[in-house]
């Protein structure tokens, strides 16, 4: 944070660009009244209107900008002095740094504080639900990072753990959407750092909240461990077991906002996936062989079933296989690279 988010009264904020209080009572509508209550006050933020505060921030330059940035540092201070509190560190560098936005970030601290306190499992799984799509998986993704200087944590392990205490009791729940969701999103975090998923992770629950649980663990793993293997089983598992189809056919769409989150995971029977193909396609460049397989073998012949034009970036998708299959080490996998391309050209 800058030093324009410390605490300002609306007298220095002004003065700074040569208004008095008449000029900002003229300027904003209000009442000088009003603006003498607020004037010398570094507090007067939680003592303004709504209405007021619109007022000011449309007519004096540099309230928005404050009004923003100190509501942004308040609610920081307070969520690191409580995950101080829980014996969890805050590297505000990392924090100060990231390219996630201050609000996305804000939003995973809060999150660990639910997990770590842990408290009741509807409440911890309503606000985890919450991070079903790509900005909130980067902001969880930063705060169970153990790499310095990019996680929000300096130490994260004890929020390994606590996931992973807390886990078996959402999925004791009777069937609830939010905590499918929840379990989902702890699953994939946990395995995205340790490789695989936590033993502590997998037990018994419902089939499809058991289903969506092993896909967000398989994802992360694969995006840790890069295990081929792991990827063929997920296949294998798919081709015979309709549910993981109808969930993988899901998520990409909602996680993008291609598509609206649905409790029953449909989706319409019309979809371009525009927002699908962009993330796919950053993908295809950025993630391991293993993760690779996964989008080759198993989601994209999906989407392609969903929409045949893929979100209209069908000539990107064969460009990007074509560059990433030629670099490919498992043989197998420039194969499925190189049928996949004939495949889309086929259809153009």
């Amino acid at each position: 944070m800058t030093a324009d988010s410390e605490p300002k009264s609306l007298s220095e904020i002004a003065s700074a660009i040569g208004l008095n209080m008449s000029d900002v009572a003229m300027f904003s509508g209000l009442d000088e009244s009003t603006v003498f209550r607020l004037w010398d006050n570094t507090g007067w933020l939680d003592r303004i209107s709504g209405r007021s505060l619109q007022s000011l921030m449309s007519s004096v330059p540099g309230i928005a900008e404050y009004s923003m940035a100190h509501s942004i540092l308040k609610r920081r201070d307070a969520l690191v002095a409580d995950l101080q509190a829980e014996g969890l560190s805050v590297d505000l560098r990392a924090l100060e740094s990231s390219t996630v936005a201050r609000q996305h970030l804000l939003n995973a601290l809060e999150a660990a504080l639910h997990i770590v306190r842990g408290g009741a499992g509807q409440k911890v799984s309503s606000y985890l639900a919450r991070f079903w799509g790509r900005e909130q998986d980067r902001a969880l993704e930063t705060l169970y990072s153990t790499e310095q200087g990019h996680g929000l944590l300096n130490d994260p392990h004890k929020l390994f753990e606590a996931s992973i205490e807390l886990a078996p009791r959402l999925s004791r729940k009777t069937y609830s959407f939010h905590s499918i969701l929840a379990l989902n999103i702890l699953t994939h975090q946990v395995s995205k750092v340790t490789g695989i998923p936590d033993a502590g992770l997998t037990f018994p629950a419902d089939g499809r909240q058991t289903a969506f649980m092993i896909r967000g663990g398989v994802m992360g793993s694969l995006i840790s461990s890069n295990n081929l293997n792991l990827a063929e089983r997920y296949q294998r598992e798919l081709n015979r077991t309709p549910l993981y189809a109808t969930l993988e056919e899901w998520s990409f769409p909602t996680y993008t906002r291609d598509g609206r989150i649905s409790s029953d995971f449909t989706l319409p029977s019309s979809l371009l996936l525009h927002n699908t193909a962009r993330e796919v396609l950053r993908e295809i460049s950025s993630y391991n062989e293993a993760y690779l397989y996964y989008l080759v073998a198993v989601y994209i012949p999906l989407a392609l079933q969903r929409d045949p034009t893929f979100g209209s970036m069908t000539a990107e998708l064969v460009t990007a296989l074509e560059r990433r299959g030629a670099d490919c080490q498992d043989k197998r996998l420039r194969k499925m690279c190189s049928k996949l391309v004939k495949q889309l050209k086929g259809m153009a």
